[in-house]
């Protein structure tokens, strides 16, 4: 296990209008922003085309089956992380039958409108690096210290070392 505290430096609150994919959208703000590390804290609202991908079984590797499921939709959560200023988000949403959920994908698209927030953090960068257990990229955690003769050596996603010189 790997954690560290950190901060929330700002948030940031996005309204998409019909028509606007929400994972570009996304990832349009966060490189205009300038978001390294971050969450997405929240997001809901309407789709007219939901994109996105689920395991498919318990084995490793693991194995994705993507899927598009056309609306009207509810889009009913969306939470996530965003590191290297890369978003990884998982939602759920619903038609009039049934609910779904799964990693979001490009091509999801705004019906009426969707509200996100995001979270930008400090005190720590967040990336992905290749688990040497399960092979799978995976969130490693690194705290930003600013304190001469100390450095973070991040080794792999289970390895993090604080060096003093």
């Amino acid at each position: 296990m790997i954690y560290h505290s950190a901060k929330i430096k700002r948030t940031i609150v996005i309204h998409l209008s019909m028509g606007e994919d929400v994972l570009e959208s996304i990832k349009a703000v966060i490189a205009r922003e300038g978001i390294k590390s971050g969450l997405v804290l929240t997001g809901y609202g309407t789709l007219d085309i939901a994109r996105f991908h689920y395991i498919t079984h318990t084995n490793l590797p693991p194995n994705d089956e993507f899927k598009v499921i056309r609306g009207p939709l509810e889009l009913t959560g969306m939470h996530g992380v965003i590191a290297d200023g890369e978003p990884h988000i998982h939602f759920t949403f619903s038609d009039m039958e049934q609910a779904y959920g799964g990693h979001l994908e490009p091509g999801c698209r705004t019906l009426y409108l969707c509200d996100i927030v995001l979270a930008e953090l400090e005190d720590v960068d967040m990336s992905f690096v290749v688990d040497p257990v399960t092979k799978l990229r995976g969130l490693t955690l690194t705290p930003r210290i600013e304190e001469p003769g100390v450095k973070v050596e991040v080794e792999d996603a289970r390895n993090v070392r604080i060096v003093k010189d």
